[in-house]
């Protein structure tokens, strides 16, 4: 098995929660050699801790660390200038989801794409995690048999599920540096927007549209794949309520079937559960993810059928005990060493910025 030699830009939450730590268990797959992170401190506590050599405050210098292949795990507003830097320099890119806040963002990681000749792999994990994997096995012949699709998820934000890791926070990351993300982040949700959101607008906006309910647009865009449809470009409700902090949107599926969705940030209850039920003509397929930060904990998967008579047959499934971001991985490494071709693809990103944009403006209209 080819060994690609790889770089991570970003080592905040999901960088040194997941994404390190699966790049250094991936050692068959991948030599994690070389770290970017505007932070010293962070830059040197994450390098000791998987001995990385080459360490960077920026994309410029780790491009100098002769990379094949560049973990993006930097703030959402950078995402597109990174990826293209990566993506001219010759590398393949896994970037963290949303792989940009507007359709344009996207549009630019897919030119640089298509000129370098690289792959770029969206970092959609619960599209590897095993059990939405067996899940999709489940999935009737016909889109006609599924009639609703719901998505219910009750967050409380990652701070009950890191506590236990050894995660170093900056704070030393220079002023003028953060005032830049700001000011990108806001001049790309405006954009996003079609206006200037205000506070509860942007908060909904960021994170319950584009950071959390991604995770679950992209899953339906892979069920619909599985009947050779496409995912709508728009929907047809949005809300937000709470000051932002709580996120629905709706849309028709293709064979006159619907999706709802609803995301709550709830801090005061430790508690994380995202349910996606599909229920179809004659079954109920119920996937119960747990926070994404725990490792080794499965997602639920059951399947409810009629049996004889009036009885109901329930299969409650552990699929296995993988974790969806190391599958996630070696998905990219495949698809970057040419033995499978890219799942979670730009276009499909683009797909869902798109949709999960215009619930936004139908909540803020």
């Amino acid at each position: 098995m080819r060994q690609l030699r790889a770089g991570l830009i970003g080592a905040g939450l999901v960088g040194q929660a997941e994404h390190a730590f699966s790049l250094w268990e991936e050692r068959e797959r991948f030599a994690f050699v070389a770290l970017a992170d505007a932070s010293a401190s962070v830059r040197a506590a994450v390098g000791a801790r998987y001995g990385i050599g080459a360490l960077h405050a920026d994309i410029d210098g780790i491009l100098t660390s002769d990379l094949d292949a560049l973990v993006i795990a930097a703030p959402d507003p950078f995402h597109p200038a990174l990826a293209v830097a990566a993506l001219d320099a010759g590398l393949h890119v896994l970037c963290e989801k949303p792989l940009a806040l507007t359709a344009a963002g996207c549009d630019q990681i897919a030119a640089a794409r298509d000129r370098s000749g690289m792959v770029v792999q969206v970092a959609y994990m619960k599209r590897y995690d095993p059990a939405y994997r067996r899940a999709l096995e489940f999935l009737p012949e016909r889109i006609e048999d599924v009639k609703l699709i719901t998505v219910e998820i009750n967050d409380p934000d990652h701070e009950p599920f890191v506590a236990h890791l050894p995660i170093t926070w900056p704070d030393d990351i220079a002023a003028s540096l953060r005032d830049q993300m700001r000011a990108l982040g806001a001049t790309q949700l405006r954009e996003a927007a079609g206006r200037e959101p205000d506070e509860a607008e942007a908060r909904a906006l960021a994170n319950g549209f584009l950071s959390a309910l991604v995770h679950d647009v992209a899953m339906v865009h892979g069920m619909l794949a599985r009947f050779g449809c496409e995912l709508p470009a728009a929907a047809d409700h949005g809300a937000l309520f709470d000051r932002g902090r709580g996120v629905q949107l709706a849309f028709a599926l293709p064979g006159g079937g619907r999706v709802s969705m609803t995301h709550l940030n709830l801090p005061g209850v430790p508690d994380y559960t995202e349910r996606i039920t599909v229920f179809c003509t004659d079954r109920i397929i119920e996937l119960t993810f747990p926070s994404p930060y725990v490792r080794h904990l499965p997602t639920r998967l059951a399947v409810r059928r009629g049996g004889h008579g009036q009885e109901l047959e329930v299969r409650d499934l552990r699929v296995n005990y993988e974790e969806a971001f190391r599958q996630e991985l070696r998905a990219f490494h495949a698809a970057a060493t040419g033995q499978a071709s890219v799942e979670t693809t730009v276009e499909q990103a683009r797909r869902d910025i798109e949709l999960l944009t215009s619930a936004f403006r139908k909540a803020a209209a």
